[in-house]
């Protein structure tokens, strides 16, 4: 840089990739993908001598015990050292209260260790800092129990993952997709801030089931549970995801787990009254991966503006909304591939150079029930190199699915494929069972109908082909028809067929005791599962009182069944002729040939209807 000048910026030379700085529009609406600018010099200046680029033994600034720091237009350079806990170029450790102490104003560079720890201190302000070429997670709230802290205007670039062949160790296994933002506890503020350019995750909330490493006795603090301080304003992107709310660590700290975030008002008391937790007005472009991945129940992304992403968002949540907002397929901003890349049409440098084929999304559904609203949509255009589509499912997915997911009140702000549903993997039953609701006709054009791209019931003779989506439009109702061995057997390969198509399923990975699959109300389905010594457990979900499912299976003997997870003589099914099956209300059963034949209802006051088929009295 040769000079500053009020706004404008001189360089001694070209800058080696595109920086954009226009400012983009898409049908109208505004998408800022201007690149940051950070100075990093400040008066008072914190680093080791020049040798530490070498060693990578650099400088560190530690506050413990009962201090106070009040840090201010500092600049921290060739700090934190290389692969050593505790070693990091600003570290707040085991402070307790610290709303007398402060981080602002001030800049971290050529650091070897992250970036700003927060370690068992609660009430910091760590505000409008700059970072730049660090290692490993930058910004650290390290063992969960850190709370009422606000980072708030920071911009986070360049966040290194380490790298083996430099000898450079992760601290954490996370450290090998690192992040700009590790959150441990949602407990806090975070505000306006920015991750450019992280190896990893821009904003990560990696929360434990209870705190770990020093403070792992606190066994009353249940990150997991606790309602969302405040995550607003934040942007992310060049990286390979925006926000990550899964993924924490483990009870020893070392590697991470799925997480499932549930804040609740009493965090010791799961089942008390949900919170909400709202991620409001985010802005992620430019990831690999997606823009938004969250895990748990009762979320809401507001506002959010995803554009150029390989995926907008996704939700592996259960009542949980993205609403309002812009999503963005691609941009004028075409990017900058590496030479070795494939590119897309025009040179575009796609989101996965490795997977080019790869369909981008704006909003995939997933399991739970999760729903897209108010949304508006643009610039989904596939061409000769990939598909593209505002709508769709998270793909090569074996794991059960929801048909009550929905979407409502979208705005589509240009011709752009609404939904695209690839053909179904053989050994992923999910993808088998894509489907999803219309609620008010702003996708098909018409309220209240369902999405599919099943087999097993895309050719019903009232749903409607869209060749461009690879999906049908159908009428009806459906809800989640699944089988389960109680005995922890393989029930699968199962054949389902029914009256308009026929799936084979494998069953769920995480045990492959169960087969699930997206069923019409009202029809009937003829199960064969290749195991044929398994105690049944099988039931339709999600769906109102009254609907109905009628199923055949093989039985070699006659069984006993009872209903509804009432295992007792009392709530035993009674037999009746085959004919006369058709006029009971869910309390009986048919045998004949070899053959079980039954109809499923789901009674008053539930949205499940279950049997458990039982080869003696009371399943023993």
């Amino acid at each position: 840089m040769q000079r500053v000048s009020g706004n404008t910026v001189t360089l001694g030379s070209p800058l080696k990739y595109t920086h954009w700085g226009d400012p983009i529009t898409v049908s109208g609406r505004a998408v800022n993908e201007r690149a940051e600018v950070g100075l990093l010099s400040r008066n008072i200046v914190v680093g080791a001598t020049e040798d530490a680029v070498q060693s990578r033994v650099g400088a560190h600034v530690m506050i413990m015990g009962k201090s106070t720091a009040r840090i201010e237009g500092t600049e921290f350079t060739r700090v934190g050292q290389l692969n050593t806990l505790r070693r990091y170029p600003v570290h707040f450790h085991l402070l307790g209260s610290a709303a007398a102490s402060y981080l602002r104003s001030s800049s971290v560079h050529a650091s070897f260790n992250r970036c700003v720890v927060v370690h068992g201190t609660s009430d910091l302000r760590v505000l409008n800092n700059v970072t730049y070429d660090t290692l490993g997670h930058c910004i650290f709230l390290e063992d969960g129990d850190e709370t009422g802290n606000v980072l708030q205007g920071n911009l986070v670039t360049r966040v290194k993952a380490p790298d083996s062949k430099q000898g450079q160790n992760p601290l954490l296994d996370s450290d090998k997709r690192p992040s700009g933002y590790w959150i441990t506890n949602p407990a806090n503020t975070v505000k306006d801030n920015v991750a450019a350019g992280v190896d990893g995750t821009g904003f990560w909330y990696a929360m434990p089931q209870h705190p770990t490493g020093l403070a792992s006795g606190k066994t009353t603090v249940w990150p997991r549970r606790t309602p969302l301080g405040e995550f607003s304003g934040n942007v992310a992107h060049s990286g390979d995801r925006g926000l990550n709310v899964d993924n924490g660590p483990k009870a020893d700290g070392s590697l991470t787990e799925t997480v499932y975030y549930d804040p609740v008002t009493n965090p010791a008391d799961p089942k008390s009254a949900a919170v909400p937790a709202v991620f409001s007005d985010f802005v992620a472009y430019k990831h690999r991966d997606h823009g938004v991945w969250l895990r748990g129940e009762n979320h809401v992304l507001q506002g959010a503006v995803l554009a150029d992403n390989a995926v907008g968002a996704t939700f592996a949540s259960h009542l949980s909304v993205l609403k309002g907002g812009l999503l963005v397929g691609e941009t004028v901003n075409v990017g900058q591939p590496e030479s070795w890349e494939a590119k897309g049409e025009g040179g575009r440098s796609l989101p996965r150079p490795w997977e080019a084929a790869f369909p981008i999304r704006g909003y995939q559904f997933y399991d739970g029930q999760v729903s897209i609203q108010d949304a508006a949509l643009a610039a989904f255009v596939p061409n000769s190199i990939r598909k593209a589509s505002g709508l769709g499912y998270l793909t090569k997915n074996a794991f059960p699915l929801n048909p009550a997911n929905h979407a409502r009140g979208l705005t589509w702000l240009d011709s752009s494929v609404r939904v695209y549903l690839p053909d179904p993997q053989a050994d992923k039953d999910g993808d088998k069972a894509a489907t999803f609701m219309d609620t008010d006709g702003t996708v098909t054009g018409a309220a209240g109908l369902s999405v599919t791209g099943s087999p097993l019931l895309r050719a019903a003779p009232d749903c409607q082909g869209r060749a461009e989506w690879n999906a049908s439009v159908c009428t009806g109702s459906y809800g989640r028809l699944w089988l389960q061995d109680v005995r922890g057997g393989q029930p699968g390969p199962v054949t389902v067929a029914g009256p308009h198509g026929t799936v084979s399923l494998k069953g769920t990975p995480d045990a492959y005791a169960t087969v699930s699959t997206t069923a019409r109300v009202g029809h009937a389905y003829t199960l064969t599962p290749t195991n044929t010594t398994a105690q049944w457990r099988l039931g339709l979900s999600g769906r109102q009182p009254g609907d109905t499912l009628r199923l055949t299976l093989p039985a070699t003997s006659e069984p006993i069944l009872y209903r509804d997870w009432w295992i007792d003589n009392r709530n035993r099914l009674k037999k009746v002729a085959l004919g006369s099956l058709d006029a009971t209300t869910g309390d009986s059963y048919a045998y004949e040939g070899g053959q079980l034949h039954l109809k499923l209802v789901v009674q008053p006051g539930r949205d499940y209807a279950v049997l458990d088929v039982c080869t003696a009295d009371l399943c023993k």
